[in-house]
């Protein structure tokens, strides 16, 4: 059975090998000639790798090693560049600056025009994850500068949303950072104010080391026999008593104080650091360059997938049509 198909098959064939072949040649010839109607497209790669952190303060002024601003990012940091890539925010400000509608020949409006200019740029742009938790950046275009501009700009706008996100956080945290300290710092006057007016009302200004002093004195009066003295030297004693632990214990939250203001002004400058710093926060390992040489449409490809389906079809017509005329025979 297998011997008597094959070989009606082949003599099938034979018998409409001529209308095959012109069906394959003539249809190859048509779509090449649609296909050169086509517009060329040429193709810009950025490659970048995401940066683990965008913190200078964290890599350069902490006291720790555990960070390091030059390290490669991990999955997650490659997930964060990939929804800024592909955000409005990104896109947008490529459409406005390159002015993509008019540039893709769209006249609409509202919500038409982004429908329409959304689909070109699905077709257009395209992001995608290497396997070394890169970036790949490509961009298809008409003309090859344009499509190396915009995969440059959408490179760069990366670190711009991020250096934004960072700024307006790190001013999030000046402005607590700020308040607090001024908080201590107002702290820091009260006391010392209050301070100052108790010494000068006790007379007394460092108690620890005046009670040691006084009692020496006192001793040597108390064996003098100098009454007065021994009197105005126990009086003396007796306001320090009282004041004295007062005195020292503001001295002591005036210390304290004093070091949280220390404490506070670091992360303050820590702070700062980090929000005037415009550090890239990712490595751009190959910037986009015109290509001249089209990438797509492969003509080739098109016309010989198109003549070989076209003649499949035809193949298949002349099946049913031989199998209608072998039914009327019958």
């Amino acid at each position: 059975m297998n011997e008597i198909n094959w070989e009606q098959t082949i003599g099938f064939i034979k018998r409409n090998f001529k209308i095959l072949v012109i069906t394959f040649v003539v249809s190859a010839v048509v779509v090449a000639g649609i296909s050169l109607l086509m517009p060329n497209y040429y193709k810009a790669q950025v490659l970048l790798l995401p940066s683990d952190t965008n913190s200078v303060s964290k890599g350069f002024l902490s006291n720790f090693d555990n960070v390091d601003p030059l390290n490669y990012g991990m999955a997650s940091d490659c997930e964060y560049v990939l929804d800024i890539i592909n955000s409005g925010r990104v896109i947008g400000a490529a459409c406005s600056k390159f002015n993509l509608a008019e540039h893709y020949g769209i006249k609409a409006e509202g919500r038409e025009l982004d429908e329409k200019l959304g689909r070109k740029l699905y077709n257009n742009i395209k992001v995608k994850r290497t396997e070394n938790l890169g970036i790949k950046l490509t961009v298809w275009d008409t003309d090859p500068e344009y499509a190396a501009n915009i995969a440059n700009f959408m490179a760069s706008e990366v670190s711009a949303v991020r250096n934004e996100a960072k700024i307006e956080k790190c001013d999030s945290i000046c402005s607590a950072i700020e308040k607090s300290r001024n908080r201590i710092l107002k702290e820091i006057d009260d006391l010392s104010d209050s301070l100052s007016k108790m010494c000068k009302e006790a007379k007394v200004y460092f108690p620890d080391g005046a009670s040691e002093r006084f009692a020496q004195e006192l001793a040597k009066q108390v064996a003098a026999g100098n009454t007065a003295a021994v009197a105005r030297l126990e009086a003396k004693m007796l306001s320090i008593e009282e004041s004295g632990a007062k005195i020292a214990n503001l001295r002591d939250q005036l210390i304290n104080k004093r070091e949280s203001l220390k404490i506070w002004s670091d992360h303050l400058e820590r702070a700062r650091v980090d929000r005037e710093a415009q550090v890239p926060v990712e490595f751009i390992i190959e910037k986009a360059t015109p290509s001249y040489s089209k990438d797509k449409p492969k003509r080739s490809i098109i016309v010989l997938a198109s003549a070989f389906s076209c003649s499949l079809l035809a193949l298949f017509v002349l099946v049913i049509r031989e199998r209608i005329k072998a039914k009327k025979a019958c």
